[in-house]
């Protein structure tokens, strides 16, 4: 008996250990592929520029005096002019545009190119400084409790359109219209509701 219930112990611990290690194997591959795509496209990348930069070192003489040093040299010098000359570029209406939409494809096909990008914007410190809304709040009224909500819209019949703020970010929730007397003011505004929520409800006050 002492061994059956050994060996189904061992199973049991065999398998948890199973999840944990599936679990860990599927959580670093999700995190390691925005990386492996990223790498995989600035060296497709680097080996153009270093086919042009071996032209260039061969026109100008230079690998004969360097070697095939110079065709590094060449490339570094070329990738810099190349960011010097679309850093001055983006800055003008149509490749501003341009860059916008080649953004929202890169988005699409690249896993994580987001976050990439805000990662780089902020080793630069460039990062773009987003304003975030602000809406008035109530309280509405859901059985026997109350739920804070930003006041999103109030239609002429008194209806109104709330969003109902998930922790810990509050850019996710939910939308809901609800009857005019469901609900209640807040003498606060969003960024206000957002602090409290995060000591959970501290400081609510009904108007």
């Amino acid at each position: 008996m002492a061994k059956f219930v050994d060996s189904c112990f061992n199973e049991i611990e065999m398998r948890r250990i199973y999840r944990v290690i599936r679990r860990h194997i599927i959580t670093g591959f999700i995190f390691l592929m925005p990386v492996l795509v990223a790498v995989a496209l600035i060296n497709k990348f680097w080996d153009k520029i270093i086919t042009v930069a071996a032209k260039v070192s061969k026109l100008l003489f230079i690998n004969a005096l360097i070697g095939p040093g110079g065709n590094v040299l060449v490339a570094l010098v070329l990738l810099l002019l190349l960011c010097l000359v679309a850093g001055f570029l983006v800055r003008l209406t149509f490749f501003k545009k341009m860059s916008d939409r080649i953004d929202q494809k890169l988005t699409i096909f690249i896993p994580g190119y987001t976050d990439l990008k805000k990662e780089a914007q902020k080793k630069i410190g460039e990062v773009p400084v987003e304003k975030a809304a602000v809406f008035e709040t109530c309280l509405v009224q859901d059985q026997e409790c109350w739920k804070p909500a930003y006041l999103i819209d109030i239609a002429d019949n008194g209806d109104t359109i709330v969003f109902f703020p998930a922790a810990p970010t509050f850019e996710t929730g939910q939308v809901a219209i609800i009857p005019k007397d469901c609900y209640r003011k807040l003498s606060m505004d969003s960024q206000t509701l957002n602090a409290c929520l995060k000591q959970f409800g501290k400081g609510i006050v009904i108007v």
